[in-house]
């Protein structure tokens, strides 16, 4: 197709449905099928595709024979703008090729929606979800979310009640803060809208079903529930989970792996359990060195997992987490961004979101966001005003309060920015990749029908073969290996045909080999040397006489 056919345009006004993310990376492929393909990883629990796109020239060889980088969004439900960002950097690519020639050497999978499910239901009625809650088996004096006032919307309920623990904020009465000894009333208890599912009448209500993090479902240092909430039944026992670690284990060229989150603006590196002496020294120092490209071109800090928590808590450990996985298992240097909320397009800093170290400090904060609302974005959907409600079980309430998935992201008028900041790091990450070649190839004749062959391996790429000190030793980053296939009736003289070369250092990595062939009488092609060079790529050549 020619490269003119407009690419579709992507808009930032909403964030995206089921539908809208499947026609607009169909769309994208169609536009560039010499460049961009789409696939699937397989199935949602629902039947949703796992979108997957495969971005490279193709004309320059197949993308499993090419180093490649996986960006994935939209793990966690609420996160919307992991979507857009990975969207806007698959437009990017395409859109940015040839004067970047990047996807000549590199293969480029983005899956822009690991969670389509979660991500659904979060977009369509605003309810509040991590990756997956479990509806399957309703429980009695559970609340089930539902829309009780028919606006199309899962807000929040308040209701009156002598035990309430939260009133209205003296200085913003728009939010609930909680209730403290000296607190004059009304006092409210509240709750996410929805039914209670066989009320018995009493106060005690718990909230919805069994919650699953997919960030606490990878296999490196699993825990079971409860010592890690939301950490699923087994590592990748959810299905999503399993389709993008087979994928993962499944091709050895991967090089680096991108996450996209929101939370707290920030660049995300490992460890996410334990200290930074939980890595190779060296190991440290080069991923430091590259999340510190990402904070240069995003103005993010860069936190390594384990200290990205507010000022009250101690150092965290999360179990079964994305970093540890892609760093220990994978042997890879693995980022994620969290790439903002609200707060932050408020005008709040992350240092100064994580400084906070009491309650109040807190609720200064939201009541700056909804300054800053009132003053710069009255008519994006935020908060939606306090109405009255009969519910059918609890009588009298009010239903409003902020609009979770909007406030659990960057705003949308900010995120164009931000997708073009984290664009930047991937190409300059992307560019570090191994790159293994064959060079100086040659045949010659040393008497009669027999001709010696030559040639270098080399990698003269950035990484080593085994990217990581941690990836040496790991079976997943597998070493350089060459097959010598020689051509029809050309007999093999050496001992050896087929090489282990192992691992090769970054840029000046190289081993030159040497093999002894008999010819027939007329004969042009020799042999065929391939490279499988794991994460640097795969290359060969064909050797003919003169050569």
């Amino acid at each position: 197709m020619p490269a003119d056919v407009p690419l579709p345009p992507l808009s930032f006004d909403h964030f995206f449905t089921y539908a809208e993310v499947t026609e607009f990376v169909e769309t994208l492929a169609a536009a560039r099928p010499d460049l961009c393909r789409l696939s699937s990883l397989g199935t949602s629990r629902d039947g949703r595709q796992l979108h997957l796109l495969t971005i490279t020239d193709f004309s320059t060889g197949a993308p499993e024979d090419k180093p490649a980088y996986l960006i994935h969004g939209n793990i966690h439900a609420t996160e919307l703008a992991g979507t857009h960002t990975a969207l806007y950097t698959a437009r990017r690519l395409l859109l940015d090729y040839p004067a970047s020639d990047l996807l000549r050497r590199v293969a480029f999978y983005i899956v822009p929606r690991i969670n389509p499910d979660g991500a659904e239901f979060a977009v369509s009625t605003g309810g509040q979800i991590r990756s997956r809650t479990d509806r399957s088996e309703r429980r009695a004096n559970t609340l089930y979310q539902e829309d009780v006032n028919g606006d199309g919307r899962l807000l929040t309920m308040r209701q009156q009640h002598p035990d309430g623990r939260f009133v209205a904020d003296p200085l913003d009465p728009r939010l609930l803060v909680p209730r403290r000894a000296d607190s004059p009333g009304p006092y409210y208890r509240q709750f996410p809208e929805g039914i209670i599912h066989e009320w018995d009448g009493g106060d005690d209500i718990r909230i919805e079903g069994r919650g699953f993090d997919w960030n606490r479902n990878w296999s490196y240092d699993w825990r079971p529930e409860p010592e890690q909430w939301g950490a699923g039944d087994f590592p990748f026992s959810e299905p999503e989970m399993r389709a993008i670690a087979e994928f993962m284990h499944g091709g050895g060229n991967l090089f680096a792996v991108l996450g996209y989150h929101t939370g707290p603006a920030a660049v995300l590196r490992p460890p996410s359990t334990g200290s930074l002496a939980d890595m190779d020294q060296e190991d440290d120092q080069v991923c430091q060195d590259i999340a510190l490209i990402g904070a240069r071109e995003t103005g993010f800090p860069v936190v390594p997992v384990i200290e990205y928590h507010d000022g009250r808590s101690r150092d965290i450990n999360l179990r079964g987490h994305f970093h540890n996985f892609g760093y220990q298992h994978l042997g890879l240097f693995v980022y994620e961004f969290e790439l903002g909320t609200m707060l932050n397009t408020a005008g709040l800093s992350t240092e100064e979101v994580f400084a906070a170290r009491t309650a109040e400090e807190g609720e200064e904060h939201m009541r700056r966001v909804l300054r800053w609302w009132d003053a710069n974005a009255p008519d994006y959907p935020l908060f939606a005003p306090w109405q009255p409600c009969e519910h059918p079980q609890l009588g009298p309430v009010e239903v409003g309060g902020l609009v979770r998935p909007l406030m659990y992201n960057p705003g949308l008028m900010q995120l164009p920015r931000i997708a073009e900041a984290t664009y930047r790091f991937t190409l300059e990450h992307a560019a570090l990749h191994p790159r293994v070649v064959l060079e100086d190839v040659t045949a010659e004749s040393v008497g009669g029908p027999v001709y010696r062959v030559r040639a270098r391996v080399a990698n003269r790429g950035h990484f080593p073969t085994h990217v990581s000190d941690r990836g040496r030793g790991l079976a997943r980053l597998r070493p350089t290996r060459v097959e010598f296939c020689p051509a029809e009736g050309v007999r093999l003289l050496s001992a050896q045909g087929h090489v282990e070369v192992g691992h090769l250092e970054g840029v000046t990595g190289s081993r030159t080999l040497e093999w002894f062939v008999s010819a027939p009488d007329g004969a042009v092609d020799l042999c065929t040397v391939r490279v499988l060079g794991g994460a640097g790529g795969s290359v060969s050549a064909a050797v003919r006489t003169g050569g």
